[in-house]
């Protein structure tokens, strides 16, 4: 046998290094093995409009009207044109709906609006699964498994055991909280104590299993085969 070469062949010793390594990495759960994260309440009824978000209003008894695009400016009103203007700032959609019809002297149920852009408030994701780091709307007080749903923020390569939620309240002055999601006990055990509701600014931090680490480190021309091997390798389940 010649130097440098395996007694199994050259070319398989990428393969057998994939295999032996995986072993290593491979003890965690499978994405299949927890529920598909559930369908989020709309949290558009709670939502409170701000400088700068963006609204569409339109009516039902003016159909030749077209749909008005407003943002609310710096004093926390829309304009509209020559209806004039009206605050809404601080209010849901409903509120504003209602400021709106008394405006315009019509009633409520022909005025239709909704956010066609948030842009007042911002909530942070962290992580590699996650992207890096990515600045998310702020859409009302979603849930944490609301908000990971929306904005596909749970991977593959997600670390379920390992996410955690940071509020700073730098306006009460008060130390950062740190509170860790607890996935499993949400999904699994219907236990809801740790899916809190977002408030703005909250930064949200996404672990990323060992595996995912790992496969970083291939060489990019190793990816496929490795991929393929620990494809064929049963996964052991978290007890």
């Amino acid at each position: 046998m010649r130097p440098g070469t395996c007694r199994f062949g050259s070319r398989c010793c990428p393969v057998l290094l994939a295999v032996l390594l995986s072993g290593c990495f491979r003890a965690e759960r499978r994405d299949d093995d927890l529920p598909p994260l559930p369908v989020p309440v709309d949290p558009a009824k709670l939502y409170t409009l701000a400088c700068p978000d963006v609204v569409e209003i339109s009516f039902i008894d003016r159909p030749d009207d077209a749909i008005r695009t407003a943002a609310v400016n710096t004093e926390g009103e829309i304009d509209l044109g020559s209806l004039g203007k009206v605050r809404v700032e601080g209010m849901t959609l409903a509120d504003a709906r209602q400021a709106i019809a008394q405006r315009v002297r019509c009633a409520a149920g022909e005025v239709q609006i909704r956010v066609a852009k948030h842009r007042s408030r911002k909530i942070f994701l962290y992580g590699e699964a996650a992207g890096a780091v990515r600045a998310v709307s702020y859409r009302g007080p979603e849930t944490v498994v609301d908000l990971l749903r929306r904005t596909g923020a749970i991977t593959p390569d997600s670390a379920w055991n390992e996410i955690h939620l940071v509020r700073s309240h730098l306006a009460e002055g008060a130390a950062p909280e740190v509170l860790r999601i607890d996935l499993d006990a949400i999904l699994q055990r219907n236990d809801n104590r740790t899916n809190v509701r977002i408030q703005p600014l909250d930064e949200i931090y996404i672990g990323e299993k060992r595996s995912a680490y790992f496969r970083r480190a291939i060489p990019g021309f190793l990816r496929p085969m490795y991929d393929t091997v620990v494809g064929l390798i049963p996964e052991r389940r978290d007890k």
